[in-house]
């Protein structure tokens, strides 16, 4: 299908109409038995084609001796129709707007338990390839959890997926070349972690029973980074010896 042929389609014309059209744009005024050899289509169909092209305007017709001859129209009628239909639309466009109904998309929720759970949910944020922030419980992953975040940090560190983290500054944890980190007073963090990746939220326990909250909402995830944002500007900037301690 040729770049013209593939247009024509697009605006609305079938691939028999478009054929015929192109033809009488070709052999100019024409019979429907001219058609129908130029074009390969039956010579019973192409009336009717060409009926469909006259009433979209883009064909007309002359008798001559008892015998119909076909031609094309002009071409830029094509381009005024698209310009009427485009201020038909406007018109009715704010009536459009006003019935539209916002959609609130589902939020979805679940549970992770245990190591194997808490697991799934580091693999889950590999798997998604995003940015990731974390806030609070920096010590708490990196002693109860020291294995499966130091697998994760590797791994996140070959992606080269970049993470930030909001701790503690009595924490003892450890980050990879691909983390930041900043301290905030401890009043303002607990011992469980928030987790914000894409449009997900994690929030880990790391208490026994193990466990994490999973919310897949954009809006949530949103208002959560909102508010680390706006921690991470207002957070202690640790030292450079303080880095390269924590750095595995």
């Amino acid at each position: 299908m040729t770049e013209i042929n593939k247009i024509l389609r697009q605006l609305g014309l079938e691939e028999q109409e478009v054929k015929t059209y192109l033809a009488l744009l070709d052999l100019g005024e024409s019979t429907a038995t001219k058609l129908a050899e130029r074009t390969g289509l039956g010579r019973v169909h192409m009336y009717q084609i060409v009926n469909r092209l006259i009433e979209k305007g883009l064909a007309s017709y002359i008798v001559k001796n008892n015998v119909k001859y076909f031609s094309a129209s002009d071409p830029e009628i094509l381009l005024k129709d698209i310009q009427q239909k485009t201020q038909n639309l406007q018109k009715i466009l704010p009536e459009l707007k006003m019935r539209q109904k916002r959609f609130v998309p589902e939020t979805k929720v679940e549970i992770y338990r245990g190591r194997e759970g808490i697991n799934t949910i580091f693999k889950m944020v590999l798997k998604d390839e995003k940015p990731y922030y974390i806030i609070g419980g920096a010590e708490e992953a990196c002693t109860i959890f020291e294995l499966e975040n130091t697998v994760f940090v590797k791994r996140a560190e070959k992606l080269k997926l970049q993470g930030k983290t909001l701790a503690r500054k009595k924490d003892k944890f450890f980050i990879g070349k691909n983390e930041e980190y900043r301290f905030i007073p401890e009043q303002l963090i607990s011992s469980t972690t928030q987790m914000l990746w894409g449009n997900k939220t994690a929030i880990f326990v790391w208490s026994e029973p193990y466990y994490a909250i999973l919310i897949d909402n954009e809006e949530i995830t949103k208002s959560n980074l909102a508010t680390f944002d706006y921690l991470w500007k207002n957070a202690e900037i640790p030292t450079k010896n303080d880095e390269n301690e924590r750095k595995i």
